[in-house]
């Protein structure tokens, strides 16, 4: 009874200390209305789950920018005229750049979406090549195959981080077993931690230590796929 006890009060401490230091969510994901709040490490659960969200949906937006690039430059070839190639292209990358009709446009959408942000190089291409006549299939080919190179890199990094990941998530749920043992054994962890000064200024500093770690390295992971 004792063993449960303590891992409740850990995960309902660990899930409240996270708010402060985990980033919000991506805010162009829709958040549920209508319900009552949800507290401590539920909503540390919700937060992960919405970046893990974003990310895939970021994924598939520069997926449909490499898409429309390819098909743009394909049309080009089979002789479509720029504006159609262009229509053609669109409905064949899918929704995420369904906006898309002209340079303005492409710029517009490169601005409010990071992850369409590769549009902003296309549209120079589309103007350079309206003001000049340069043929505009081979630099935007060029440009697919680029923003191709950067996603296996990105999932490259990705791939190469998963063991670290997981890694320091078990070290961070090292010290629950670790008071769980303790109890186990027949010590008296609660009574040290929850009745004494030092027991809670340890556990207080311990899992605040803990998280910061797991946040840390997590923020170095993450900068390692970044700047692939």
């Amino acid at each position: 009874m004792g063993g449960v006890v303590v891992v409740v009060l850990l995960v309902f401490l660990t899930g409240l200390l996270a708010l402060a230091l985990l980033p919000r969510a991506h805010p162009a994901l829709p958040r549920a209305t209508g319900r009552a709040p949800v507290l401590g490490p539920f909503i540390l659960w919700e937060r992960w789950r919405d970046r893990a969200l974003a990310a895939r949906r970021g994924g598939e937006r520069r997926r449909a920018v490499i898409t429309l690039c390819r098909t743009l430059a394909a049309e080009l070839r089979a002789g479509q005229p720029p504006e159609e190639a262009l229509r053609l292209a669109v409905a064949q990358a899918g929704p995420s750049v369904s906006a898309i009709s002209d340079s303005r446009s492409l710029r517009t959408a490169a601005g409010n979406d990071p992850h369409l942000a590769a549009l902003s190089y296309l549209a120079v291409c589309w103007d350079v090549a309206t003001e000049t006549g340069a043929g505009l299939a081979t630099v935007v080919d060029g440009l697919a195959e680029n923003l191709t190179e950067q996603e296996e890199h990105r999932a490259e990094a990705l791939a190469r981080t998963a063991g670290p990941r997981t890694t320091a998530f078990v070290l961070g749920g090292l010290p629950v077993v670790g008071v769980l043992m303790s109890a186990g054994l027949g010590g008296s962890p609660l009574v040290f931690l929850f009745t004494t000064r030092l027991g809670i200024a340890c556990l207080v500093g311990g899992i605040a230590l803990d998280l910061l770690g797991v946040w840390w390295t997590v923020r170095m992971l993450q900068g390692a796929v970044a700047t692939r």
